[in-house]
């Protein structure tokens, strides 16, 4: 949190998603293990936005995830995490708007899922992109009930 100074709309973000992520992670039945470390991404998933507004003057997405991966990298070294779990957070940060991308990586997709039910609201995204987002993009049955309990899609 003191990572946005005072960024109401970015911790607030940030937190959602990282109960969202929690929720899906516990009805796919995610280790524990498997779980912390998406977790750990899911706090920092957004992290390159202040260094996207500085230097892009925007926050989109494809800059996030450049300006993300050093500064996560930077905190999660100081905090002394393991260099394996160092590099699948950061790779989960670089691609976490990168749809096409997702593959079988399992935490990744619940982050993304997480992700888009929090900006479907915040940003007000239409019907039609959520379903094609849904139909595309959605694999997980829990991110699938979610979907379709808060947006009937």
């Amino acid at each position: 949190m003191a990572y946005f100074d005072g960024d109401a709309k970015r911790i607030q973000h940030f937190l959602k998603v990282l109960q969202l992520s929690a929720l899906i992670a516990e009805e796919e039945g995610l280790p524990a293990a498997e779980e912390e470390v998406l977790l750990m991404a899911a706090c920092l998933h957004d992290i390159g936005i202040p260094n996207s507004e500085k230097k892009y003057g925007c926050a989109d997405g494809r800059y996030q995830q450049i300006e993300g991966v050093p500064v996560a990298r930077e905190l999660l070294s100081a905090l002394g995490t393991d260099a394996d779990t160092t590099e699948r957070i950061c790779r989960m940060i670089a691609l976490h708007h990168s749809y096409s991308k997702i593959g079988d990586d399992l935490l990744l997709r619940i982050l993304v899922e997480a992700d888009m039910l929090v900006n479907a609201y915040e940003e007000d995204v239409p019907r039609e992109s959520l379903a094609h987002f849904c139909k595309n993009i959605v694999r997980t049955a829990a991110g699938k009930r979610l979907f379709a309990l808060i947006y009937k899609v």
